[in-house]
């Protein structure tokens, strides 16, 4: 059978050469005599340390050592490998490790080759956890419940470790009703905040602190700080503030609990302000106890004042109504919240 030229040509091409095998990695010629990887375990801002590798040639011929590359942070004394290692040796090989400019978990290693080119390079490796220069001992705190006449205080302490002295500056607002101050401690400084109750505003119970501290440390220059507190009255008024939001809604219950479960009694209410009243208040003892509050008017607030024979001062509840015809068109800006934005109720 005869076959077309062309078909021909093709069947007498030689076949295409096999994709060349990569090199093996050349067998190793040393083995660790010391554990591996070398952990350093939790190392200081600035504690330099060192880790040692135990190098045993299982090689024939002697061979020299090189440095080839060095994680950030390492120095090695090249003396260490300027003679060769004889076959069956076992040399101490020592890194010094200084941790400055890093933090968190750091993995390095010395990578290490030699003048015998039927040799891999060693890649001799460590690990360790770097401490963060500055530290405080809890981010957030609580200052729990909290009487009306007390003045609780705590403190943030924040310490430095490395040597330099520790700078703290309060980088956020920080609201009336709380005084804070720095004092210096021993290597470092606490952030003491004191809790003032009588400063509130009426019907703020509870708040949700945000605290910003700017530090001197370059890799720290910033600390969120959460601080938060519960005002604890001997009765619970439940709204906290009693809000008005519909013009045919008039009439709104307040209730009142004694929070030790006790019985007690209203001695007298009063509004101080125009457009809302109190509907005849209970006169007997009760662990609960119920004021109707009506509106009778379009005054956009005032202040109910609630005498217990239980309490030293009055309760004080904010009394509110949201008329809808007064609010804002869609777009505009809003008028101030009642809430301030760091209080959580």
């Amino acid at each position: 059978m005869l076959f077309p030229p062309a078909l021909l040509l093709l069947t007498q091409l030689p076949a295409a050469p096999a994709p060349a095998k990569p090199d093996p990695v050349p067998p190793a010629r040393i083995e660790l005599t010391t554990p591996f990887p070398v952990h350093l375990g939790s190392v200081g801002p600035r504690e330099i340390r060192e880790a040692a590798y135990g190098i045993k040639s299982l090689h024939d011929r002697p061979f020299h050592l090189r440095v080839l590359d060095l994680s950030l942070g390492l120095s090695l004394d090249e003396a260490q490998l300027a003679t060769p290692l004889q076959p069956g040796e076992v040399r101490l090989v020592k890194v010094k490790v200084d941790p400055t400019g890093l933090v968190g978990p750091v993995k390095g290693a010395v990578r290490l080759g030699t003048d015998d080119p039927g040799q891999p390079n060693y890649i001799l490796r460590y690990d360790m956890m770097v401490r963060p220069e500055v530290t405080v001992d809890a981010e957030r705190k609580s200052f729990g419940d909290v009487a009306p006449h007390e003045s609780p205080e705590l403190d943030f302490r924040f310490r430095r470790e490395g040597g330099d002295p520790l700078k703290l500056v309060l980088a956020s607002e920080v609201p009336d009703y709380l005084d804070a101050e720095l004092l210096p401690g021993d290597s470092g400084e606490d952030l003491r905040l004191t809790l003032r109750p009588r400063r509130l505003k009426p019907g703020v119970t509870a708040g949700l602190e945000v605290l910003k501290v700017a530090t001197n440390a370059p890799k720290q220059p910033l600390f969120t700080l959460y601080l938060d507190w519960r005002i604890a009255l001997p009765v619970v008024p439940e709204p906290s503030r009693v809000v008005f939001t519909e013009p045919k809604t008039t009439l709104l219950a307040l209730e009142l609990k004694a929070r030790d479960g006790k019985p007690f009694r209203i001695l007298k209410t009063e509004v101080q302000g125009r457009g809302f009243q109190v509907l005849d208040a209970p006169e007997g003892e009760a662990a609960r106890q119920v004021l109707r509050i009506r509106r009778t008017g379009i005054t956009p607030e005032a202040l109910l004042l609630v005498h217990c024979a239980n309490l030293d001062e009055p309760l004080r509840v904010p009394l509110f109504y949201l008329d809808p015809k007064a609010r804002p068109a869609k777009g505009s800006v809003p008028p101030p919240q009642v809430v301030e934005e760091h209080h959580h109720h």
